[in-house]
């Protein structure tokens, strides 16, 4: 179940965060897809979630990486 957000933010706050994470991540020469930029958006709108997105990617790492 998703927690309740006591604020809600606008779409110019979540295009800013992103923006922010992007750049961040741009300095390590790892910029975000435009597909890491709309999950972002869908945990930060309450679609997903910050650990569904994460046992996603554990997921499809184990699924890759088991056979090892």
């Amino acid at each position: 179940m998703q927690k309740q957000r006591t604020q809600e933010l606008t779409e110019k706050q979540i295009d800013e965060r992103i923006k922010k994470v992007d750049g961040a991540m741009a300095l390590e020469n790892m910029p975000l897809t435009q597909a890491d930029k709309d999950i972002l958006r869908d945990c930060h709108t309450g679609k997903t979630t910050h650990e569904i997105e994460r046992q996603k990617i554990i997921r499809q790492y184990w699924s890759l990486h088991a056979s090892r």
